[in-house]
C-alpha cells in the first residue's frame, strides 16, 4: 500500500503468470487497530498463502498502519490548535476533529488479494470527507498491483473512460455529460474483479456528496 503512504509514487511491477485458482480463498484476513485504536482499522494476512508472499503483503500493511497513527496524532494535534481560536469556543461542536480508517476485502479474484480502504477525516463544517482507496497485491509475489501495471497505454485508459462515459451519460444521478468529465490516469483507484476491475471515483467527482465514492466496473474485454 505504498501509494498510500506516498502519493504517486511510481511502482515497476510484473503481473503473475500464472497462480493456482484457489490462492484468493486461502488467505485469512483479520482485522487489526493502529497501536490498538478502535477507530484506526487495518487488514492483515493471519495465514494462507506462501510465507514469503504473506510477509511482503503483511510488512506492507503494518507501514500502512504507522501512517494511520501518525495521522491520528496530526489530527488531534490540529484540533487542540484550532480549539484555542474563537470560532471553535463558540461553535465547540464543530472542532471535535475525527480521524477513522475503515476496510473490505473485495474482489473475488484468483490472483489477487484486493480490497478498498476508506479514510474518513472530520475537520469541522457540515460534513466531513472520505477518501477510498483500491488495493490490490499479487498472490504470487506480493506486491501491490498499481493501475499502470495493468492499464499500460494511453489507449487502454482512454478505453476505459469511454466505457465508463456510455455507462453512465445517461444516467440523472451523474454529473457525467462529456466524456471529459471522466478521468482515469496513473492517480486512479480501482480494484480487480473477478472478470475485470472496478474503478473508483472520489466524492464530487462524478457525483454528489450523498453517493460516496462510486465503483464503476469494467469488464477485462474493454482494456485487454
Amino acid at each position: 500500500m505504498n501509494k498510500l503512504l506516498l502519493p504517486l509514487l511510481a511502482t515497476s511491477l510484473l503481473l503473475p503468470t500464472s497462480i493456482s485458482v484457489d490462492a484468493a480463498s486461502k488467505a485469512t484476513v483479520v482485522t487489526k487497530y493502529a497501536h490498538d485504536k478502535k477507530n484506526l482499522k487495518y487488514p492483515y494476512v493471519s495465514k494462507g498463502l506462501t510465507t514469503s508472499v504473506r510477509k511482503t503483503i503483511n510488512a506492507d500493511l503494518t507501514g500502512y498502519s504507522k501512517f494511520l497513527y501518525q495521522t491520528y496524532l496530526d489530527t488531534e494535534a490540529f484540533e487542540k490548535q484550532e480549539k484555542k481560536k474563537d470560532y471553535c469556543k463558540d461553535l465547540p461542536a464543530t472542532c471535535n476533529f475525527t480521524f477513522d480508517s475503515s476496510y473490505k476485502r473485495v474482489g473475488d479474484n484468483a490472483s489477487y488479494l484486493s480490497f478498498t480502504v476508506q479514510n474518513h477525516t472530520y475537520l469541522g463544517g457540515a460534513h466531513g470527507s472520505t477518501y477510498k482507496f483500491g488495493v490490490n497485491y499479487s498472490l504470487k509475489t506480493g506486491k501491490e498491483i498499481r493501475i499502470t501495471s495493468v492499464l499500460k497505454t494511453s489507449t487502454q485508459m482512454k478505453k476505459v473512460e469511454r466505457y465508463i462515459y456510455d455507462r453512465l451519460k445517461n444516467n440523472e444521478n451523474y454529473f457525467v455529460d462529456h466524456l471529459s468529465d471522466i478521468d482515469v490516469s496513473s492517480t486512479s483507484e480501482f480494484y480487480f474483479t473477478k472478470n475485470g476491475m472496478k474503478v473508483i471515483f472520489q466524492e464530487y467527482a462524478i457525483a454528489p456528496y450523498v453517493m460516496g465514492q462510486p465503483e464503476i466496473y469494467v469488464p477485462k474485454s474493454v482494456y485487454q
